[in-house]
C-alpha cells in the first residue's frame, strides 16, 4: 500500500512541478552560421530564421543531460501543422548523429513539447545538442524520476517525416 501511495504521490506531484510553456516576447540573436541551421518536415525545409517566424514559446527546466535554464522556441504542433503534418499515426524523428525513433500522435506532452532554438537567449549550438533539440517541457519531471524514457527528447533534429 505504501508503494502505491509513493507512486501516486511521486506522479502527481511531477504534473504539478512540470516547467509550463510560456509566450516569448524578446528578440533572438541569429546564429553565427544560420544557413547550416536546417530542418526539414515532410519535405518542407526550415531555416532558424524561418522558426522564429513561428509563435515563441519558453519553459525553464533542467535535463538529465546537465542542460539547464530558459529554453525557447516553437511548438512542435505548430510546425508539423504549417508542414501538413496534421493527421499521422506516426512520424519519424531523425537527428544529425542518425538517432532515430517514432513519435506516435498520441505522444503524453505532445501538446506542449517544444523544438528549442535557443537556450538562455543564445542559439543552440551545432556541437551542443542544437541546432533543434526537441524537448518536453511538461514531461521534465516525470524523466528525471526515471518515470519516462527520454527517447522523444531528440537533440540535433534534422528531420520529420510521416511513417503512417
Amino acid at each position: 500500500m505504501k508503494t502505491i501511495v509513493y507512486s501516486l504521490l511521486c506522479v502527481f506531484s511531477s504534473i504539478a512541478l512540470s516547467a509550463e510553456l510560456s509566450p516569448y516576447a524578446s528578440t533572438l540573436p541569429l546564429p553565427d552560421f544560420p544557413e547550416e541551421y536546417i530542418l526539414e518536415v515532410q519535405g518542407k525545409r526550415y531555416q532558424y530564421k524561418d522558426l522564429l517566424k513561428f509563435p515563441l514559446y519558453h519553459a525553464e527546466f533542467s535535463t538529465i543531460w546537465r542542460a539547464s535554464g530558459d529554453f525557447i522556441g516553437p511548438k512542435l504542433q505548430d510546425i508539423l501543422q504549417d508542414a501538413g503534418l496534421t493527421d499521422f499515426e506516426q512520424v519519424y524523428l531523425e537527428a544529425d548523429d542518425d538517432y532515430a525513433v517514432i513519435m506516435k500522435h498520441d505522444a503524453p506532452g505532445l501538446n506542449h513539447a517544444m523544438l528549442a532554438i535557443s537556450l538562455n537567449g543564445k542559439p543552440l549550438k551545432i556541437n551542443d545538442k542544437g541546432p533543434f533539440w526537441l524537448v518536453w517541457p511538461s514531461r521534465e519531471e516525470t524523466l528525471k524520476l526515471g518515470m519516462n524514457e527520454g527517447d522523444l527528447w531528440v537533440w540535433s533534429l534534422r528531420q520529420i517525416v510521416k511513417v503512417k
